[in-house]
């Protein structure tokens, strides 16, 4: 097991906690920085993670974003994905003034829409040394086609009034995060309601809400426009079957980047999550990771 201590960072002037793993070993190891997907928490089964990775030598510093989970930020449950991005520079400032590690072999771990967060931020701050996305949001542009135009015209109108609430300063229009098939959902294929809600731990305080404001600038959102730029080794990790995002559009990316390798797997979007594909996921991720952060 891990020696975990929790650790509170400033945001654009909120405070978000994040949770720091280390190894056994007394001396400074490299570090992963995890975050996690659509409306997700750091408690959604990114320990189970961090723990392989821990057990490899790597310390590992996963986070909750503002508005979410443990970090402050009202309203609850907005996300606005330049918002989250600057969350992922703040928590990298935070890991680089931790004594415990070292942060000259730092890595950054997203998946789904963490997956384009870890893209973005990687094409900004060539610092970091690896990258690791797996069943990344890759072109949220052209997922958002597969929606059908009944949905997003409902779900911009609902987006417009919710903006104007704010401007107002009235309470929150929230949206499901997640639904079954037909629903109003963020998300509402097959795999969803399963896949998402197996994630949250007993007694979660978290709500299956996101205001409606966050889905107008989800599809502007796209990782794939700055892959180019991203100087790191990257582990690009897709599913053939996934329902949320194009395995088309992972390809296109990787052909994109001259660093990348992509492993493609035949299951869905939640899946790596769970047995029997969470152990072939993490052990690939393993060894890459130590394989880039070694001295």
């Amino acid at each position: 097991m891990s020696r975990t201590t929790t650790i509170d960072f400033d945001s654009q002037g909120t405070i978000c906690r994040g949770r720091l793993f280390l190894p056994a070993s007394a001396e400074p190891a490299p570090i992963v920085v995890m975050g996690h997907g659509l409306g997700a928490q750091q408690d959604f089964r990114l320990p189970q993670f961090a723990e392989r990775f821990v057990a490899r030598g790597l310390a590992v510093f996963t986070f909750d974003y503002r508005h979410w989970g443990e970090s402050a930020g009202e309203p609850r449950q907005l996300l606005i994905p330049n918002k989250q991005k600057q969350d992922w520079h703040a928590a990298l400032a935070c890991v680089r003034g931790l004594q415990q590690v070292d942060a000259s072999r730092l890595a950054i771990w997203g998946s789904s829409f963490a997956g384009a967060h870890v893209i973005k931020v990687a094409a900004e701050d060539h610092r970091i040394s690896a990258v690791v996305a797996q069943v990344l949001a890759a072109d949220t542009a052209s997922s958002a086609r597969h929606f059908g135009l009944g949905y997003m015209l409902k779900t911009t109108a609902l987006g417009l009034t919710d903006s104007l609430r704010g401007l107002l300063r009235l309470t929150p229009l929230y949206l499901p995060l997640v639904g079954k098939p037909g629903e109003t959902a963020v998300m509402n294929t097959q795999e969803c309601w399963d896949g998402y809600l197996g994630l949250v731990p007993d007694g979660s305080l978290w709500r299956n809400a996101v205001t409606a404001r966050s889905v107008l600038r989800l599809v502007s959102y796209r990782a794939i426009s700055v892959a180019q730029r991203v100087k790191a080794p990257t582990l690009l990790m897709g599913a053939r079957e996934d329902s949320l995002v194009a395995i088309e559009d992972i390809r296109k990316m990787a052909a994109k980047m001259p660093h990348a390798r992509l492993e493609e797997y035949d299951c869905n979007h939640f899946q790596p999550y769970y047995p029997p594909y969470f152990e072939t996921f993490v052990s690939t991720q393993a060894d890459f990771l130590v394989h880039q952060l070694q001295p």
